[in-house]
């Protein structure tokens, strides 16, 4: 019974990413460069997600967790991306390209090293955990040093970042404690902590796509990343 509620609260989940990407598509070409990548993530999540979802239903699938290299190292390059041009910093531009080329092979490593093996990446993990919660740190770093935002509320990376540090503090607690639920506490609470807690923090993020693609920032000129236009793959 409680897998069942648990695997329902899962689905519905997705439900706050899926508004996040519709309105970041309808409002795609007035949205600053960084907003821009954000809907990309979104969009980007919503297809992970139903991936996910559908995968489990093949039969003979035992697991979908094979898919969580792709989808930490998408996760990463996305969000990394959406900051560049809210941070403007020539040192984290400079140094993105080394730490996601370093993220990715280690994801790469791992999907070889795992496969036919079904369990949580829990190293990835971690390492995607703090790499967010680095990026949210970069910018209330910057917004401490600047200053120069007079209302703070109606900054979209604002919520975004918040949503993150309470996302990637969360999920680094329950991936760096995995192994002793797994060995000290029942399957009931194990279920409880992995699927109802971190889809809890799921949706906090989620929703902080939505809040973040629904304000109205002040205008902005839209830059022109290095990159080109933005791409929906990195």
């Amino acid at each position: 019974m409680l897998k069942e509620v648990l695997r329902v609260f899962a689905e519905l989940t997705i439900s706050p990413v899926i508004i996040a990407s519709i309105l970041g598509l309808v409002r795609y070409k007035r949205l600053p460069l960084g907003l821009r990548w954000l809907t990309l993530l979104a969009c980007f999540d919503v297809l992970m997600e139903v991936t996910s979802m559908l995968i489990v239903t093949l039969p003979g699938v035992r697991s979908n967790l094979f898919l969580l290299p792709v989808i930490a190292v998408g996760e990463v390059a996305l969000l990394a991306l959406a900051y560049r041009p809210v941070l403007q910093s020539a040192a984290f531009n400079k140094a993105l390209p080394w730490a996601l080329g370093l993220f990715s092979a280690y994801a790469l490593f791992i999907s070889f090293s795992q496969l036919g093996v079904v369990g949580h990446a829990v190293g990835l993990e971690i390492i995607g955990d703090l790499l967010t919660i680095g990026i949210a740190g970069l910018y209330f770093r910057k917004l401490l040093n600047e200053l120069h935002i007079e209302h703070l509320r109606r900054d979209p990376f604002f919520w975004v970042s918040a949503a993150l540090l309470v996302h990637g503090l969360g999920n680094l607690l329950i991936s760096l404690f995995s192994n002793y639920l797994l060995k000290h506490y029942s399957v009931q609470f194990q279920l409880i902590i992995m699927w109802g807690v971190r889809n809890l923090f799921n949706v906090l993020l989620y929703i902080s796509y939505c809040v973040a693609l629904w304000l109205r920032p002040a205008k902005e000129p839209i830059a022109v990343d290095s990159l080109g236009a933005p791409r929906s793959a990195w």
